[in-house]
């Protein structure tokens, strides 16, 4: 029987590893036709009635931008009969102001509870998802807090965050997009977190250590392309990739 899902396109960034499909709650979004995986066992025998990968590279991921993590919830069996591994959530981290998507990537810190859900409702969701061998994948904005491109952290930002200026570069905005150092080290519209500061990176990873605790398979990392390597000095990425959780990352444009 064919499944009817509403869903609205959007192509917002390329992804490495695997492919992406981005759907967004819309009631003027067009109706598209997805046919669904057939399920090679019952719901009771639990584990994976349909028959996904097991890794979440070997298949596709349901973008579900902008969804709230309930409606997600309500969704996730028709996801994984249509075929798809793994469902990605928009940044589950607090903000400010809401209405536009933009909103969830100007983060006040490193917690899971935000106008799209509760972790209660994280749990819940992964939970829900595990019953069909559907993986869930949450978006983390790593890279910048929110505030001005002139240094200027919002007040909201956590305290412990914001009140510690070796936690940002504070080198400005970046004006040469083609100078690695330049894409790493300054602001891209927001204040730029100091990745080379390993404090900053192990409050980082206490949150991914609370989202795997919660349930969650794996983790895309937002604005990827400007946090430091290894082989630039920086150990953000050792550190936070850690914890044996599906990573991949956004990269816009070019590498730098």
């Amino acid at each position: 029987m064919t499944l009817k899902r509403t869903m609205c396109a959007l192509l917002a960034a390329s992804m490495l590893t695997t492919g992406v499909i981005a759907a967004q709650s819309s009631a003027s979004a067009a109706e598209v036709d997805v046919e669904p995986a057939a399920a090679v066992a019952t719901e009771e025998s639990g584990a994976n009635p349909y028959n996904l990968p097991t890794n979440i590279e070997d298949g596709n991921i349901f973008h579900a931008l902008n969804w709230s993590l309930t409606d997600i919830t309500a969704e996730c069996k028709n996801i994984a009969a249509a075929g798809y591994v793994a469902v990605q959530t928009s940044p589950i981290q607090p903000h400010n102001n809401s209405g536009s998507w933009y909103w969830l990537y100007q983060p006040r810190g490193f917690s899971a509870g935000n106008d799209l859900g509760s972790e209660d409702d994280l749990k819940a969701l992964c939970a829900e998802a595990e019953k069909y061998g559907l993986k869930v994948i949450v978006d983390v904005v790593a890279n910048h807090v929110a505030g001005w491109n002139d240094n200027r952290i919002d007040d909201s930002v956590d305290a412990s965050i914001k009140n510690n200026s070796s936690f940002f570069h504070n080198m400005g905005p970046c004006s040469d997009w083609n100078n690695r150092y330049d894409v790493t080290h300054k602001n891209i519209g927001m204040p730029d977190l100091n990745s080379e500061n390993t404090e900053v990176a192990n409050f980082v990873k206490a949150y991914i250590s609370q989202l795997k605790a919660d349930g969650v398979d794996g983790i895309r990392w937002d604005a990827a392309k400007h946090i430091g390597l290894p082989s630039e000095g920086c150990e953000f990425w050792p550190i936070v990739t850690s914890l044996g959780l599906y990573n991949y990352g956004e990269i816009l444009d070019r590498t730098g």
